[in-house]
């Protein structure tokens, strides 16, 4: 659980707060049934993926310590927690673990060069009592290409993908989480396919390496897919991963 001693009643934005924490962790006990209560069981692991915009870049201003604080009970509900859009300045994800607690660890990216890296990072976050890092840790590089005997530069991704290997239990697993490009104000973007194309390619080739780390992978992120019947979210299904019929029900954005 989440610590909350530095919010006092006596307080008014304290009281409000304190308040409203309490009908968010009613709010999650309904949405997530089967995860709080069930926590310390081996047989359940709970993961999630979370784009928190800017987090936390001056841009909008810094999130107030309310925010933190709804953010830490979110996040204490699961496993483990991919997160992207992490700022350049780590004091946003610093104020987080302190609420979070000695429980939880978090592994995390430089950011990538560039105008279209937008400094961000991305990380994860992870409940050391269920998941445990397993050693891996890298971020995907696109290899160039060879036509008619020539090499070609291949363009690499706006926002470099981060892979980490981690344990729970007797499984070990790889996780890749990225933020492909948004992209011009098309529909779908040709640069936007090309990416999640790349992206799922070369991650499926990872799972069948001899020398890979663990076969099973999971890709997470902000893929910036609409619908089910894009070309983008196709690509990904054409590489060979399996998206669960009740994830493509769910909307790709919380109101």
């Amino acid at each position: 659980m989440p610590f909350y001693r530095e919010l006092k009643k006596e307080d008014e934005d304290d009281k409000r707060t304190i308040e409203r924490l309490l009908l968010l962790r009613e709010q999650l006990r309904r949405e997530i049934p089967k995860g709080i209560p069930e926590r310390t069981q081996k047989r359940t692991l709970l993961l999630a993926t979370w784009n928190i915009r800017e987090f936390d870049a001056k841009t909008y201003g810094l999130r107030l310590d309310e925010a933190i604080y709804y953010i830490a009970e979110i996040i204490d509900c699961f496993d483990l927690v991919a997160v992207q859009e992490v700022n350049k300045d780590l004091e946003g994800l610093k104020r987080l673990m302190k609420i979070l607690g000695e429980n939880w660890d978090y592994i995390f990216t430089d950011t990538t060069l560039g105008k279209r890296g937008n400094e961000e990072r991305m990380a994860f976050l992870f409940d050391k009592r269920k998941v445990t890092f397993g050693g891996l840790a890298g971020e995907l590089v696109l290899p160039d290409e060879e036509k008619e005997g020539k090499r070609i530069l291949v363009r690499q991704l706006a926002r470099t993908p981060f892979i980490c290997g981690f344990k729970a239990g007797w499984t070990r697993f790889m996780l890749a989480t990225v933020h492909i490009l948004y992209g011009s104000g098309e529909v779908e973007p040709q640069e936007r396919i090309d990416e999640i194309k790349q992206v799922a390619l070369r991650l499926k080739e990872m799972t069948v390496d001899e020398d890979a780390w663990a076969r099973n992978l999971i890709l997470l992120g902000d893929f910036n897919i609409f619908k089910p019947e894009n070309k983008t979210f196709q690509e990904i299904v054409n590489a060979g991963f399996v998206i669960p019929p009740e994830l493509q029900k769910l909307p790709s954005n919380v109101g």
